[in-house]
């Protein structure tokens, strides 16, 4: 893995979409394209993989069509970084709609299938409370059909992150320690981010309570990555997106970004 971090400046012309030789530089090289495409007005259909699903900043599920809309409405400044794992590459930052005003925390998932990168997932979540928005969409049903994984894939996958719920509900931070990487962080759905140490200390100190009720769940793996997106039922319901990276055979819990689902 190589990390490089990039403020995509929004200026320079759009060249064509290739890999390039880097371990990171060449998503840089992309998220500085896609960026100027959008900036041009041009379409940025060519970024996005046909399978594409994103979690919007309202927390409701995103298509492809419904992203390359949502990029030609508003250029964004952006301050973002890539880190590289094979044929998939995790990009992160925050982003501001405009180049001023109110900021966004960004999640994008890039792979690469015949030497072509495109976005198969995304994520967004707003920084700090906002006014004159909607309202939260309110509690959900408690009664949801348990999560069967098909597959080895989605087994392993499940496996860590099931282990990972009952970590916070049986205040076990050995547990979570044991499937989270060490830079791991989560994301709040104000865009607070909490680093692992932080987290593991919360756990430590709360009284055990009932395990996370989850339902719509959905597993992909792409080389050592893993995507689970689900929605919580808490009190204000969230739509979530756990990232994974396989190291030493175990999938260990990366990122987590959540947002609020909004009516």
């Amino acid at each position: 893995m190589q990390l490089s971090k990039v403020l995509l400046a929004l200026a320079i012309a759009v060249p064509p979409i290739v890999a390039a030789q880097g371990p990171a530089d060449d998503i840089t090289q992309l998220e500085r394209q896609r960026a100027d495409a959008i900036r041009d007005g041009q379409n940025a259909a060519r970024f996005y993989s046909p399978a594409y699903r994103g979690i919007g900043a309202l927390g409701q599920y995103e298509t492809r069509e419904q992203a390359i809309e949502a990029d030609a409405r508003q250029p964004r400044t952006r301050d973002v970084s890539v880190e590289r794992y094979g044929d998939a590459a995790i990009v992160t930052g925050i982003e501001t709609p405009g180049g001023a005003g109110d900021r966004e925390r960004v999640l994008r998932i890039w792979t690469r299938a015949d030497n072509i990168w495109t976005i198969v997932a995304a994520q967004t979540t707003w920084i700090g409370a906002r006014t004159g928005v909607a309202a939260p969409s309110g509690p959900l049903p408690n009664a949801v059909e348990a999560f069967t994984p098909r597959g080895a894939v989605e087994e392993a996958l499940w496996k860590s992150q099931d282990a990972l719920m009952r970590s916070f509900s049986e205040a076990d931070p050995a547990s979570y320690r044991l499937f989270s990487t060490d830079h791991s962080l989560r994301l709040t759905t104000g865009g607070d981010a909490i680093v692992r140490d932080q987290w593991l200390d919360t756990i430590a100190k709360r009284a055990k309570g009932p395990l996370a009720i989850v339902d719509e769940v959905r597993i992909a793996a792409y080389g050592d990555v893993g995507i689970v997106t689900l929605r919580g039922h808490e009190a204000n319901p969230t739509r979530q997106s756990w990232i994974y990276l396989r190291q030493d055979g175990v999938w260990k819990l990366h990122l987590r970004y959540t947002t609020l689902i909004r009516q």
